[in-house]
Formats: C-alpha cells, sequence, structure tokens
C-alpha cells in the first residue's frame, strides 16, 4: 500500500493505493499559500497513514526531475521552486518517493488502465487550477526523442496555401491562452459563479446553470472556455499525429463540457476543409480526477518494481 498524493493550485488530495490501484481513504486539504505550511500539510498527510504504507508517490505541477524527486518550478504555485520534494519526504520518513509531472501522472494512468490504452500518440489536458498536457504511446510516457517520431514532418502538411495562416493563427492564439491562463477550470467556474450572483465558487450549481440554459451571459463564458479548449487540442494537432485526447480534472465530469468541446472543435474543424488531417476523438479521462493520483502511483510501482 502507498499513500498518493496529488498538488494542485486549490486542493491537494489524497489517499492509499492498493497493488490492484484500488483508492481507499482519499481527502484533500486547502493548498497552503506559504512553503512552510506546504511541508507541515505534507508531513500530516504522510503521517497519517505512516503504520499502513510502503511508499509515497506524488503528482506535481511544474517542471519535474522525476528521478531525482526534484520540483525545478511548480506551475502556478510560486513557491514551489528549486525544492527537493522526493528526498526531503525519503528522509523524513524514511521510505521511497516518486514525483512526476501532474499531467503526466493523468496521461500515465490513461495510458495504462483507461482511455488512452494502446494509442501510438495520445494526450492529456488536465484542466484545473492552468492546464496541464501529457503525452504517451502505447502505456509510455513519450519522452523528448519520441516526440519528433509523432511531429508532423513537411509531407504530412497541407500543400493548400489557404491552411497554413489558419494553422499560425491557431498557433498563436493557443500561446495566447495558455499565457493568460484561459484554459483555467478554476478561473471558468470563478467567473461563472460571479455572473450567477453566487456567495462562492460552486461548480455543479454553474454547471446546473449551464444546462438550463437561461443565462445568456453564461452561456457565451461557457461557449468561449469551450472553444479556448478547443484551440489547443486543435493546435496540438496541427503539430502532432495524435489519435486520442482526453480531459482530465474534477470539470472533466461534466458531460456537457464534454459536449461543449467537442463541438466547439468540431466547429473549428469545419471551417477549413483542407486543413490536411482528419479529425480525432475528444473524450473525458477514464478516471477523471482520480487520474493524477493513480498514474503517481503507477509510475512509483514501476519505477521500483512493487
Amino acid at each position: 500500500m502507498i499513500v498518493a498524493i496529488d498538488i494542485g493550485g486549490t486542493f491537494i488530495k489524497f489517499g492509499l493505493v492498493d497493488d490492484n490501484f484500488n483508492i481507499t481513504n482519499q481527502s484533500k486539504v486547502p493548498t497552503p499559500a506559504s512553503i512552510d505550511d506546504f511541508w507541515v500539510t505534507l508531513e500530516n498527510i504522510v503521517s497519517s497513514y505512516e503504520d499502513e504504507i510502503s511508499g509515497i508517490a506524488i503528482a506535481c505541477p511544474g517542471e519535474i526531475n522525476s528521478k531525482r524527486g526534484f520540483v525545478f518550478k511548480g506551475g502556478l504555485i510560486p513557491y514551489l521552486t528549486a525544492i527537493p520534494l522526493g528526498t526531503g519526504l525519503s528522509k523524513t520518513f524514511q521510505l521511497p518517493v516518486k514525483v512526476i509531472n501532474d499531467a503526466d501522472a493523468a496521461a500515465l494512468a490513461e495510458a495504462r488502465y483507461g482511455s488512452l490504452q494502446e494509442v501510438d500518440c495520445g494526450a492529456a489536458l488536465v484542466l484545473g487550477t492552468g492546464v496541464g498536457l501529457g503525452l504517451v504511446s502505447q502505456g509510455a510516457l513519450l519522452t523528448p526523442l519520441l516526440v519528433s517520431k509523432f511531429l508532423r514532418g513537411p509531407s504530412s502538411q497541407s500543400k493548400s496555401q489557404t491552411a497554413l495562416p489558419f494553422k499560425w493563427a491557431l498557433f498563436k492564439q493557443a500561446l495566447i491562452s495558455l499565457v493568460d491562463n484561459k484554459g483555467s477550470a478554476v478561473g471558468f467556474v470563478h467567473e461563472a459563479s460571479q455572473l450567477l450572483g453566487l456567495d462562492q465558487d460552486d461548480g455543479p450549481a454553474v454547471f446546473s446553470a449551464i444546462e438550463e440554459g437561461q443565462f445568456e451571459k453564461l452561456n457565451s463564458l461557457f461557449k468561449d472556455y469551450c472553444h479556448e479548449i478547443a484551440v489547443l487540442i486543435l493546435n496540438l494537432q496541427t503539430f502532432m499525429n495524435l489519435e486520442r485526447v482526453v480531459i482530465g480534472g474534477g470539470i472533466s465530469r461534466q458531460d456537457s463540457l464534454i459536449e461543449g468541446i467537442v463541438n466547439a472543435y468540431e466547429g473549428l474543424f469545419n471551417e477549413k476543409s483542407d486543413i490536411g488531417f482528419e479529425p480525432i476523438t475528444i473524450q473525458a479521462c477514464h478516471f477523471h480526477n482520480d487520474s493524477n493520483l493513480l498514474g503517481a502511483a503507477s509510475y512509483f510501482m514501476s519505477e521500483n518494481d512493487l
């Protein structure tokens, strides 16, 4: 049994994972505002399971050296910079620790047990406080060297002069979207909650209102959000031979979100009949928000031969 921990910008989620990848004793706590409180929170989580576990698996946002468990930069969590996360916890608890990027964790879980199984080139887009991207092939993460195998070369690009400006426009818009963090699910729910006049951010209430379809401004905001995600997906497909994209994060449980992204993607795709490649499947992660925990656990077990 190991404890899997998913560090997010809003919450830290955690639970026990057994050898059959069943998750039990799940819970979550707000993500602390400082590095000191962050360490205390992690130590409290691990301590609560210390007598039951043989290791610690962590999914963390940002740039990670997974072999060393070192966090160079923790995405949108500003204090997670140059943090020896793996070695720090290992020394404290005398347990093996493995750390993996959260989007990579989600993609790995889906590639091994979920919606990206037996896919030559697939992607997981994890929508949370930020937007994470994990790339996989045949049950394994794509390394930088292997990614080149799936890049579209000149021969696969459309020779149409009208398609090229369209692709460049998509690329620029996707970059702007990432920089502005327009794909943030947390940001969308916050803005939507404010539109509805809610006292606090409430995802279920937001999507209930979306499905009722009675708020024009909310419907417009939702359509714009789905469009941003669709642009990211089509941009990825423009440069990579993707077969399938799965949407992760807690928001992926909302069927209307997946439907909205698919509809936006199809609308973008149909704007140009000569774009140069075929449409792909877009669906929710099989494990939804649990993909990060399961992927971290799977990475831990494969790295430790458990």
